[in-house]
């Protein structure tokens, strides 16, 4: 108390600011047992990997993976249970939100800070990868954290905040290799101011350099002890042959129509670059990941988190530097500023950033009060109920085996429709026959094998009887598909054995 009576008005303000803006990010990633909104069966995917690894089973050689495997090897630590993953990505979160703020705060102003800081803390996109086990979420966690690490090599030129920096961007892409768009933004810096001062064209090698090798260190590392060929094979190889869906593409203009003040750098560009160097990378880390989004022959929403941090960052600068001018750096912009163009501009910047937060907060809020117990938690129970642990199971929606706690066999636990090797009947049907499967529940993309049923019932599984099914689809599934309908098979001698009413028809 004594502490806040001596200190003035602007800097209580300032604290009611930051806490009001954690209170709103800590509210919004409450109760993430219930999820409002899902990334598709990914999460589940995800959480299965983790799991596995956690009894043993190794990636890539044992586990059939397509992404970097720092999420998996972190995930197999708490053993792929749900809630606790969903926590790491929150926390996570939280700390991308305080990296966001003190990176602002450095190259900005208070005020400038706090817009970034409630910016970060209602994005809906950045927001719902925080209440799941999403590897973009964290990703672009780690991103915001390298953010604020490459602050002080990018004011002055400190070569261990380059290090620093860009290991950690290094870690981010070992979560997902998307991480390295950011890299590919400070390249691009580097690269052009190599060839614009040309005297300094060696310290700029040497730069890139740093760059390149501190970002290389955390996947060579991995990679040593995972296997070189194995990982490669994975993380590169297992993307082939996904396919373009230009619909999806519409996920790009959902992100910006959700983030309505995250446009207003973009449109500023030319003047935020005159700024300075962290603008400039902050522009470049962000155009590099756009043109990825635009020439990606697939990508979602989900993925759209990652670019989240560098544009809430340049709003809040951009507001600061066009603004508010009690600690702004005399410069071209400022005295532009003074025109009526210019504040009818700054109307239309105000007016975005305050639609974009009534879009985000109402989306939020509406997903957390209104969503109800998932259907995934519910099937879980009937899974758990028919099961014992140590069963296997395969589940057309991976995520119902992880809250009911039960493996899936490594060869079936990605069951997207986008994969390399693609999953076929002949791989099902091993697997269910090799680890002897207690229980199918035929969802999602299980249900398009016809001649599943007729397999099942030749090798002596049952329906079960269902149960009255309570639960709800998640509230704001955008650009997602849901599970369809649900039929959960049982081998009928263990149904007998356990006492589990079944159906002999299919």
């Amino acid at each position: 108390m004594k502490l806040l009576t001596r200190m003035s008005g602007e800097q209580r303000r300032l604290i009611l600011g930051l806490v009001i803006v954690f209170a709103v990010a800590i509210a919004l990633r409450a109760n993430i047992g219930w999820s409002f909104s899902n990334n598709g069966i990914d999460e589940g995917v995800m959480l299965q990997r983790s799991l596995l690894v956690s009894h043993g089973y190794e990636l890539y050689t044992e586990i059939p993976c397509d992404q970097a495997p720092l999420a998996f090897l972190a995930g197999s630590i708490f053993g792929g249970d749900v809630v606790s993953l969903r926590s790491l990505s929150a926390v996570l979160s939280l700390t991308a939100i305080a990296a966001c703020i003190v990176a602002t705060r450095k190259l900005g102003s208070d005020r400038a800070m706090i817009v970034t800081g409630v910016l970060m803390a209602t994005d809906f996109v950045f927001l719902r990868e925080s209440r799941l086990f999403s590897l973009d979420g964290m990703t672009a966690s780690l991103l915001a954290i390298s953010v604020v690490a490459l602050v002080p090599y990018l004011k002055s030129n400190n070569r261990l905040s380059l290090a620093v920096g860009s290991l950690t961007i290094g870690i981010a892409a070992s979560v997902k290799l998307l991480g390295v768009l950011a890299l590919g933004g400070l390249l691009v810096l580097l690269i052009f101011e190599m060839y614009n001062e040309r005297s300094k064209w060696k310290a700029r090698t040497l730069d890139l350099v740093i760059a390149a090798v501190a970002a290389a260190i955390p996947l060579l590392a991995l990679m040593l002890f995972l296997g070189p060929s194995e990982v490669i094979d994975g993380m590169l190889f297992g993307q082939a042959s996904r396919g373009f869906d230009l619909y999806l593409k519409l996920s790009l203009l959902a992100y910006f129509g959700i983030n309505f003040a995250y446009i207003i750098p973009l449109l500023y560009s030319r003047r935020i670059w005159a700024l300075g160097r962290p603008e400039r990378f902050l522009l470049c880390s962000s155009f590099v990941m756009i043109a990825f989004m635009v020439v990606q022959p697939l990508i979602f929403l989900h993925h759209m988190a990652i670019m989240s941090p560098f544009l809430a960052v340049l709003t809040g600068l951009f507001l600061k530097d066009f603004l508010y001018h009690e600690k702004a750096v005399p410069n071209v912009a400022h005295d532009a500023i003074r025109s009526k163009k210019d504040i009818r501009r700054m109307a239309i910047a105000v007016a975005l950033v305050v639609i974009n937060l009534t879009v985000s907060i109402s989306l939020s809020t509406y997903g957390v009060i209104t969503q109800g117990e998932p259907l995934e938690i519910v099937y879980a129970r009937e899974l758990r109920a028919l099961t014992h642990e140590g069963d296997w199971v395969v589940s057309g929606s991976p995520i119902i085996a992880s809250y009911a706690g039960r493996m899936i066999p490594p060869e079936v636990v990605n069951v997207a429709y986008r994969q390399s090797p693609d999953l076929t009947e002949e791989i099902l049907e091993n697997a269910i026959l090799d680890y002897d499967v207690a229980v199918v529940v035929i969802c999602y993309r299980l249900s398009e094998f016809e001649a599943l049923p007729s397999f099942l019932q030749a090798h002596n599984y049952s329906i079960v009887v269902p149960d009255l099914v309570q639960g709800e689809k998640a509230v704001l599934d955008l650009f997602q598909e849901g599970i369809g309908s649900v039929t959960f098979c049982i081998k009928t001698d263990i149904a007998a054995a356990r006492g589990i009413p079944v159906v002999q028809a299919f």
